[in-house]
């Protein structure tokens, strides 16, 4: 934490001559960690020996804070009263003028920490007690003090910490499989455990359930996933106990440790000098006994990147992935299904992919991504064409519309004669301290206030001068919003997905699905035969076929039993004709699920084709458009001068 001064002292001497014509406002920060407690260590204790130095310096005990149970590793973020005591201390008026201590590893364990948190607060015009020491920053001895010991303390570390690193890198080279420290990597246990010379050996429990992935993967062929969920199957738990994800099982099972028997100390993630060197010693590779023999190891690999690649398929850009929030407040992302004819695109919500996958999912619905993406594209398309509606929403991203212009202007007016005043009132202030032969410390206490209220005038004034010279640049603000709407009416329409999701990033798009996909879509396969007639472009029968229609095409067909065929016939086109799922359309026509196996034979030996052909003669219906979207909310902001630029950095970017 930086030591930030006035231009005139620090703000700690400044409470300092303050403190000396009134009693201090004290408070005590007490902690204690669980093993403190157990020992007998409570805060009751800490409690009469900063309330005796209290009552002995003759300041006034306002008030305590205390962190019981609370580890000194912690941040003063997760402490409980210690970040309520620092919020309180940047009130005004600030509530208290000291803060007493028992000693510094209240604050934290390492000796800078507390001294860190002595010069924040310094920073703020706090003082701090230390009991142990029975020193304090209120006068300028005790300040001296305290930064020679803080100097102490940081040299007394980085001693310690030499010799630390000195000991870590002699075990690492010289112990079999040592342990330096951490957690032991997954199928490993730490051996000799708290003494200087514990090294890892193999856990059999774990090395168990290694062998046994190795055989999913391996023996049976399961990509990470589908092992993944065995393992739930089965109840076989993680180290932690709790089930397995497949991030997890992944980093654990194809770790150095694990594949090539060995780790290594001040590896990639060493602290380096700046030509890239380990700061505090060599890398040393230290050997581990192996859980698999090394071909196996190698065969592991192997087959989890092949498992890996062909389940992966076709890769596909997705320029909506993470900007479409399901009903779940969860993000979709895109994922492709490639054995649904020629791959099928779709966005699919998070929640129905939980990492953890013994969760339940949402039952968010899968999205259409050509749909969606095409959507959404328009909409974008339809606002950057319109400068007009450019214009609107460009200031509302500043916040300002362009009637604003005068009232800043008069705004900055208003602050300049303001801080003219405030001038004035210090410089009289000055004068009449020097008329009455005061020092220059005198000064300065009459002045601090009147110096805040000047700087915080001054702060507003440019703020408001900001804001005013956005404005004035209205005019190329305009020039841009012209030229961007006339990219958007040219490029806008054949721009590339990955230069499209340029832009989306420029408007910081996002998409709020407020709604269900419509009941026929929410499977997320397309329907085989729309797709069907899409292709060939033939039009639909306009209703089931009547006595004399079914003449026609009975010869085509075989002859089923029950009229099992004719209902599939009109099941089909019902289907063609509304979109609606096999199981809605089986239930509204009386068809059996043999239609969808009849469709699927007669287009592939082109039956289909023959029997729409014999139909050309009847009311036909063209192929209607089906509502693939649910209702959704489309919001984004405007800054035309980047947008301008966006699509030739998407080119750069993509290559």
């Amino acid at each position: 934490m930086s030591n930030v001064s006035t231009p005139l002292s620090s703000a700690i001497e400044t409470a300092a001559r303050a403190a000396g014509t009134r009693t201090l406002r004290a408070v005590d920060y007490l902690r204690v960690s669980t093993e403190e407690q157990k020992k007998g260590y409570g805060v009751a204790r800490q409690s009469r020996k900063t309330t005796r130095h209290i009552a002995l310096k003759q300041w006034t005990h306002v008030g305590a804070y205390k962190d019981e149970g609370v580890s000194g590793s912690l941040e003063a973020a997760d402490r409980g009263d210690l970040k309520r005591l620092m919020d309180d201390a940047q009130q005004t008026p600030r509530p208290f003028d000291i803060v007493v201590v028992p000693d510094g590893r209240v604050i934290g364990r390492k000796g800078r920490a507390f001294w860190r948190w002595v010069w924040a607060l310094e920073d703020i015009g706090v003082f701090v007690a230390v009991v142990a020491d029975d020193y304090d920053n209120t006068t300028t001895e005790g300040r001296k003090k305290m930064r020679r010991d803080a100097d102490y303390a940081e040299t007394e570390w980085e001693t310690i910490r030499d010799r630390t690193q000195g000991g870590l890198q002699e075990k690492a080279e010289l112990t079999p499989a040592a342990h330096i420290g951490g957690r032991a990597p997954y199928g490993y246990r730490i051996a000799n455990k708290g003494t200087p010379g514990s090294y890892l050996v193999i856990d059999e429990d774990e090395a168990k359930v290694i062998k046994h992935v190795y055989d999913l993967v391996v023996g049976e062929g399961l990509n990470l996933r589908k092992a993944t969920l065995r393992l739930i199957a089965e109840g076989i738990t993680a180290r932690s106990g709790k089930a397995w994800t497949r991030d997890n099982l992944r980093d654990r099972i194809l770790s150095m440790p694990v594949l090539d028997g060995s780790l290594v100390f001040r590896g990639k993630h060493a602290k380096t000098d700046e030509n890239g060197n380990p700061l505090w010693g060599d890398s040393v590779r230290i050997e581990l006994p192996r859980i698999l023999p090394e071909e196996q190891s190698a065969e592991l690999r192997r087959k989890v990147a092949e498992t890996a690649k062909s389940s992966s398929g076709q890769r596909w850009f997705y320029p909506l992935s993470g900007r479409v929030t399901g009903l779940c407040a969860k993000p979709y992302t895109g994922i492709c299904f490639a054995e649904v004819r020629e791959g099928s695109r779709f966005y699919r919500c998070s929640g129905n992919a939980p990492r953890n996958l013994s969760q339940k999912t949402c039952g968010c619905s899968r999205i259409d991504a050509d749909a969606l993406e095409k959507h959404v594209w328009k909409h974008v398309t339809e606002i950057a064409s319109n400068s007009e509606k450019l214009q609107e929403l460009a200031a509302e991203w500043i916040g300002m519309a362009a009637g604003d212009t005068v009232a800043l202007a008069d705004r900055i007016a208003d602050l300049d004669q303001q801080i003219e005043g405030m001038n004035a009132s210090i410089a009289a202030v000055i004068v009449a301290a020097a008329k009455q032969s005061k020092s220059s410390d005198a000064i300065e206490a009459a002045t601090a206030v009147l110096d805040d209220e000047l700087q915080q005038l001054q702060n507003l004034r440019d703020e408001a001068a900001e804001w005013l010279a956005e404005m004035e640049e209205s005019d190329q603000r305009a020039r841009d919003l012209i030229a961007l709407a006339d990219m958007a009416q040219k490029s806008f329409p054949d721009m590339a997905p990955e230069q499209q999701a340029a832009i989306l990033s420029m408007l910081e798009l996002k998409i709020t699905i407020t709604g269900p996909v419509p009941d026929d879509r929410r499977g997320g396969v397309p329907c085989t035969v729309r797709a069907w007639y899409a292709a060939t472009g033939l039009t639909i029968p306009a209703a089931a076929l009547s006595d004399e229609e079914w003449t026609k095409v009975a010869p085509l067909l075989p002859k089923g039993r029950r009229g099992t065929v004719r209902r599939s016939v009109d099941a089909i086109f019902y289907k063609a004709r509304t979109g609606k799922s096999w199981p809605d359309v089986i239930k509204e026509t009386g068809a059996t699920i043999q239609a969808s196996k009849h469709f699927n034979a007669w287009t592939s030996d082109d039956t289909w084709s023959r029997v729409n052909a014999a139909l050309a003669d009847v009311a036909q219906v063209p192929l209607p458009e089906i509502r693939l979207l649910p209702s959704m909310v489309i919001e984004g902001r405007v800054d035309p001068s980047a947008m301008l630029n966006a699509e030739e950095r998407s080119r750069r970017v993509c290559r």
